[in-house]
C-alpha cells in the first residue's frame, strides 16, 4: 500500500506539472495544488460539500453529507473542529449575519445550528420543504445579497441514480413575524445544486446537475425573482459526457468556477464568452464543490467524495489550488434578525 501511495504521489506530482505548463500556454498562473493537512496528514471525508469561508474567523466552513458532519477548519492553527448531527444528511452549511448560528440543511429542513450547545437543542427548526416526498433532500443553497436563502432539493437517489424531476428549487426569506415561508421559484428540477449571483446582482447563475449545464437567469433582487432562462454552457460539448456539474462559485471578474462531479475536474468559465478558460485536474472523480478562502480570498478551496470499496487515494480531500490568478468575493449571508434568540 506504501509503494502504491508513493507512485501515485509522483504520478499526480507529474500530472499537475504538466498542467501548469499547458496553463502558462494560456496565460494561466503557475499554480500549486495540494490537500490540506490535519495531524501530519492529509484530512479525508466520506461526501465532502457545501464549502464556505468564514472572513471573520478566517475559517472553513464544509460538511461531511453521510457523515451527518459539519466540519471547521481554522486557517492559521491548521486544525479542524466537528460538529456531529444525528438526524441524517447533511448537505449545506452556511454563515448567518450577525450571528454565532450556522444555517444547516438536514434531510429536507432548515435549522440553525448553535455550535456551542450540545445535543438535539443546538438545532433550531425553521422550515421543512417537499411535504408527501420524504426521500428528497435539500441538495445545495447560498444566500443572496439581500440575505434570503436560495436552496433547492434533490430526488430519490439510489446509488448515483437520482429519480428526475421530482425536486424543486425554493427561495426562504423570515416574514414579519419571524416564520420562514419556503417560496416555489423554479419545478421541477433533478438535482438543484450549484449556485452564484453576479456581481452586479442582475443575473443569478445555476445548475440543475441531471441537465448538465450551467444556466443563467435574469434576477430582480428586490423581489427576489428569477426570469429569462438561458444556457452559458453545457459541459458535453467539451467532452464531459459522463460529469455532471455539481457546486459553483464566482470570482471577483464575475467569472464561475464549476466543479465537476464524476469528472474530477474544476472548470473556470467566461459566462458572458460563455466558454472555458481552463480546467484544473484532480486526483479522484467526484468533486463536489468549492469557494474561495485564504486572508486574501485567493485561495481555492475544493471539496471531494470516495466511492465506497474503491481505491482512491486523496479521494474525499479538501483541495486547496493556489495561484489561479484569480480571487473570490465574500460570501453572501443568511439575514433572519435575532438568529441568536431564537
Amino acid at each position: 500500500m506504501e509503494n502504491f501511495l508513493t507512485n501515485f504521489v509522483r504520478t499526480f506530482i507529474l500530472s499537475t506539472l504538466i498542467m501548469t505548463s499547458q496553463a502558462k500556454k494560456h496565460n494561466k498562473s503557475f499554480y500549486k495544488m495540494a490537500p490540506i493537512y490535519v495531524n501530519d496528514k492529509p484530512a479525508i471525508f466520506a461526501h465532502a460539500e457545501s464549502p464556505v469561508w468564514d472572513v471573520d474567523t478566517q475559517s472553513l466552513f464544509f460538511v461531511d453529507v453521510h457523515n451527518q458532519n459539519v466540519h471547521r477548519y481554522d486557517y492559521s492553527t491548521k486544525k479542524l473542529y466537528t460538529k456531529h448531527i444525528d438526524y441524517g444528511q447533511v448537505n449545506i452549511v452556511s454563515l448567518v449575519a450577525g450571528s454565532r448560528r450556522l444555517l444547516v440543511a438536514v434531510r429536507s429542513a432548515l435549522y440553525l445550528l448553535d455550535w456551542n450547545v450540545s445535543g438535539d437543542a443546538a438545532l433550531r427548526l425553521l422550515t421543512t420543504v417537499d411535504q408527501g416526498l420524504p426521500d428528497n433532500v435539500i441538495n445545495e443553497g447560498k444566500p443572496d445579497g439581500e440575505g434570503r436563502f436560495w436552496g433547492g432539493t434533490k430526488g430519490p437517489q439510489v446509488g448515483d441514480d437520482v429519480q428526475p424531476d421530482k425536486a424543486t428549487l425554493y427561495s426562504f426569506e423570515p416574514d414579519q413575524e419571524g416564520y420562514v415561508q419556503p417560496r416555489v421559484v423554479l419545478r421541477p428540477v433533478s438535482i438543484s445544486n450549484g449556485l452564484a449571483f453576479s456581481l452586479n446582482n442582475t443575473i443569478m447563475y445555476y445548475v440543475d446537475s441531471a441537465t448538465q449545464k450551467i444556466e443563467a437567469f435574469d434576477y430582480d433582487a428586490q423581489r427576489g425573482e428569477i426570469s429569462g432562462r438561458r444556457t452559458i454552457l453545457d459541459i458535453t460539448t467539451y467532452g464531459y459526457d459522463d460529469a455532471i456539474p455539481d457546486g459553483l462559485t464566482i470570482d471577483s471578474n464575475g467569472h464561475l468556477w464549476v466543479a465537476l462531479m464524476f469528472g474530477g475536474t474544476i472548470l473556470h468559465i467566461d459566462p458572458e464568452a460563455r466558454q472555458v478558460i481552463y480546467g484544473y485536474k484532480l486526483p479522484g472523480v467526484r468533486t463536489t464543490s468549492l469557494c474561495w478562502g485564504g486572508p486574501d480570498l485567493d485561495e481555492l478551496y475544493v471539496t471531494t467524495g470516495r466511492e465506497k470499496d474503491v481505491i482512491e487515494p486523496f479521494a474525499g480531500a479538501i483541495f486547496t489550488i493556489k495561484n489561479t490568478g484569480s480571487r473570490g468575493v465574500p460570501a453572501h449571508t443568511f439575514r433572519y434578525d435575532n438568529a441568536d434568540s431564537y
